[in-house]
């Protein structure tokens, strides 16, 4: 058995890069994404959020099941495996609208602050939902 206060640690950890993205994105809404530096910009930070967010989800996956919380453990692993499987689709639309631009598509642009914001919205809820069942762990 662990000890009490390393699954909130663990929380913690995943609770960081969900508002590390949160606030990090609200920089993209600022910046035009007309500019290829933003563009690359954009897709590396989904790439490592997506990444950050399957590893750290496994890590407290696996403490929340050596400290023998089962609800816990299937909403990390939930999180994380919705990540692994989310990321190669965002980044593979990100991917395509950013060629549809190159080859003179206007509304592409539009499309992919669509994507920015559907992304945010995600996080916000995954946020308010990983927060809310803090209280629990204790």
């Amino acid at each position: 058995m662990i000890p009490e206060f390393v699954p909130l640690i663990a929380t913690v950890f995943v609770l960081f890069f969900l508002i590390h993205f949160s606030m990090a994105s609200l920089g993209f809404l600022l910046f035009r994404f007309e500019v290829p530096e933003v563009r690359q910009l954009f897709r590396g930070l989904l790439n490592v959020y997506f990444r950050m967010i399957s590893f750290t989800g496994l890590v407290a996956t696996a403490v929340f099941a050596a400290n023998g919380r089962m609800a816990f453990t299937a909403e990390m692993l939930l999180l994380a495996m919705t990540a692994v499987a989310v990321r190669r689709k965002v980044l593979h639309c990100v991917d395509a609208q950013q060629i549809a631009w190159r080859a003179g598509d206007t509304a592409a642009i539009r499309r992919l602050r669509l994507i920015h914001l559907g992304t945010m919205l995600a996080n916000i809820a995954i946020l308010a939902s990983v927060l809310s069942s803090t209280r629990f762990i204790l």
